[in-house]
């Protein structure tokens, strides 16, 4: 096996580590090498990309690709008609129409730069499609209602791990949560669920009461039992440990101060889908809060029922339209390093010597880092090439 180079003008290492007239040395699917310069003759065949930017594959960490096909409700319309809205088309589609769904969506993931998902609760398997596509996955099967035995995950695939997920406190009994924490735990895999999404959810955990209450009641979910009504949905995940180092929580749009800051106590990771709230919920997840509270945000789009594209590259410049005083690095972060960690993959996110050589090319032009950065996060279109390599050669997830 011999090496191969990428060369562009601009190499982004990781957010805020670029090299100019870079150059990626790649031996099989690993980075051997990143440097400045003039190719070396032990650097193997050069591949000349052009003089815009390589930079790491995109991490979109909280995905809902089997609702590809569902349709987008307006706000107004309100968080329940849509859920109820969704349950209907997701159960009126056939497995045939679901998978060509999954796959046109995996195949938007790859062509927008992502590399590695976080999916959850496919009603369908998804797994051949994302192995075939060659991208990497955790696929988190769902649990809601009340504590019951959990069936046998399917078999995971070089690359392609399967995990139990609890859907949400307002749909899942704490003791199923718990049960399905403890599982994940035993499969060395992360626990993930919803969380502190909707005003909904908020007056449900707090009192029991009101529409999603009388929506539960419907669906024939008993919720009298729970233990964990009567609280505010984080203080409830808090008091029942349902965050730590091993979490992915997702949304967390309704959460106070001295709550970030006992979650940033916990360790857990946290990931927000900022187009989806403001879609259905008409409110945006608190970013800089957050970031003083030490947390580190990684990014996901959601659905194509609650998102217009699946496109990282759209949520990065959706945040930096609405949150100005973000830096681009922050928010480059979220979709690259960010994800890979809360996700577990220590191998991507960056170009790190070491790591998977999963990249992409961007065909811009830019006179400067600074300039690099933000065109990466606010131009309205970028022409870019996914650079994978074999993602399930070996696979980079690891704890």
């Amino acid at each position: 096996m011999t090496p191969v180079t990428h060369r562009a003008r601009w190499v982004m290492v990781e957010p805020g580590h670029w090299v100019e007239n870079g150059r990626v040395v790649v031996m099989g699917n690993r980075i051997l090498d990143v440097q400045s310069g003039t190719p070396k003759a032990t650097e193997g065949s050069v591949i000349d990309h052009g003089d815009g930017i390589l930079m790491p594959s995109l991490v979109n960490a909280h995905t809902h690709i089997t609702l590809s096909d569902a349709a987008r409700n307006q706000s107004s319309e309100g968080f329940l008609k849509w859920v109820e809205s969704l349950i209907k088309n997701r159960n009126s589609q056939s497995s045939e129409d679901a998978l060509k769904t999954v796959q046109r969506g995996i195949a938007t993931l790859k062509a927008s730069g992502t590399a590695l998902v976080g999916e959850f609760g496919p009603h369908i398997p998804v797994a051949d499609a994302f192995e075939g596509a060659g991208l990497a996955a955790t696929i988190w099967i769902e649990c809601l209602g009340n504590d019951r035995e959990l069936q046998p995950l399917p078999p995971n695939a070089k690359g392609i791990c399967h995990a139990f997920a609890g859907h949400a406190p307002h749909t899942t009994s704490p003791v199923l949560l718990k049960r399905v924490q403890k599982a994940n735990e035993r499969l060395k895999q992360r626990f993930s669920f919803h969380l502190a999404e909707s005003r909904e959810e908020l007056e449900f955990i707090q009192t029991g009461k009101g529409a999603w209450a009388d929506f539960m009641t419907r669906m024939g979910i008993d919720f009298s039992g729970w233990e964990s009504l009567g609280k505010r949905p984080v203080q409830m995940a808090l008091d029942t440990k349902l965050l730590d180092q091993n979490t992915i929580a997702v949304h967390l749009l309704e959460i106070n101060k001295k709550e970030m800051a006992a979650l940033a106590e916990t360790g857990a990771h946290i990931c927000l889908c900022p187009r989806s709230n403001w879609m259905l919920h008409e409110k945006l997840p608190d970013i800089e809060g957050f970031l003083k509270a030490g947390i580190q945000p990684a990014l996901g789009t959601d659905s194509l029922a609650s998102a217009p594209t699946l496109s990282l590259f759209d949520e990065m410049r959706f945040i930096r339209n609405h949150y100005p005083a973000l830096s681009p690095d922050v928010i480059l972060r979220m979709g690259t390093v960010n994800g890979a960690k809360a996700l577990g993959y220590p191998d991507l996110g960056t170009l790190r010597p070491g790591n998977h050589s999963t990249m992409i090319y961007l065909d811009v032009d830019v006179k400067s880092p600074k300039e690099a950065a933000e065109t990466i996060v606010s131009a309205n279109h970028l022409d870019l090439d996914p650079i994978f390599d074999d993602m399930q050669n070996g696979g980079p997830h690891a704890f």
